[in-house]
């Protein structure tokens, strides 16, 4: 594995770290994100924005105000999310990937 994908690991694994530690902050956002059921809470009159986020995108890991809310996927895939756009799926904003042992990937 060559430095720069070194680097990059390590700062993804940063910012999820940052994330978790901050998790209580996302409780106090007004969007919603839903994975289970994208319609459940879009009739809830305490709603005001729901997002949805596709179940394949796995569990939710954590979120700060500075790395956004992460999620990790059953092969060990995290994706930071950072604009959370209501009555839609919200874009990546950072997307890591695990790769094989030794690969340069």
């Amino acid at each position: 594995m060559n430095a720069g994908v070194k680097q990059q690991i390590a700062a993804g694994l940063l910012l999820f770290a940052a994330g978790a530690a901050a998790a209580n902050f996302v409780a106090s956002r007004h969007a919603v994100v839903n994975a289970a059921s994208p319609n459940a809470a879009q009739f809830d009159p305490e709603t005001q924005c729901v997002a949805t986020v596709p179940r394949a995108w796995g569990e939710y890991k954590g979120g700060s105000s500075q790395s956004g809310l992460a999620f990790q996927a059953p092969d060990g895939t995290l994706r930071f999310l950072t604009n959370l756009p209501c009555g839609s799926q919200p874009a990546v904003a950072l997307k890591i990937v695990r790769t094989e042992k030794g690969s340069s990937n």
